[in-house]
C-alpha cells in the first residue's frame, strides 16, 4: 500500500536523523565519511553529489547513494546534481 507524501516526508525526517552507522555500509566508507563529519543519515541525503564525490571518492559516494536507496531514503527532489 502506498504512504502519502505527508507521511513519506515524517518518515524522512526521522531517518535524516539517525546515525550513518545505522545503514549497512563498507567499513572504510563509514570511516571515511565520519572522518569528514557525516555523522546523520541527513548529512549525506542532503549533499549535493558532487560534494560527495569531492569528498569520498567516486566510488564510495556511489555505494552512499545506493544504500541510501536501498533502505527507500531517496535524495531530495530539489537536491542539486543528483547522480
Amino acid at each position: 500500500m502506498p504512504i502519502s507524501h505527508d507521511t513519506y516526508a515524517r518518515l524522512l525526517s526521522l531517518a535524516d536523523q539517525a546515525p550513518l552507522d545505522a545503514l549497512a555500509l563498507n567499513e572504510r566508507t563509514l570511516a571515511r565519511a565520519k572522518t569528514l563529519g557525516y555523522n546523520l543519515i541527513g548529512q549525506v541525503r542532503n549533499a549535493p553529489a558532487s560534494r560527495l564525490r569531492a569528498d569520498l571518492g567516486a566510488e564510495r559516494a556511489e555505494e552512499l547513494h545506493r544504500v541510501l536507496l536501498e533502505y527507500g531514503l531517496r535524495r531530495p527532489a530539489d537536491a542539486p546534481d543528483t547522480p
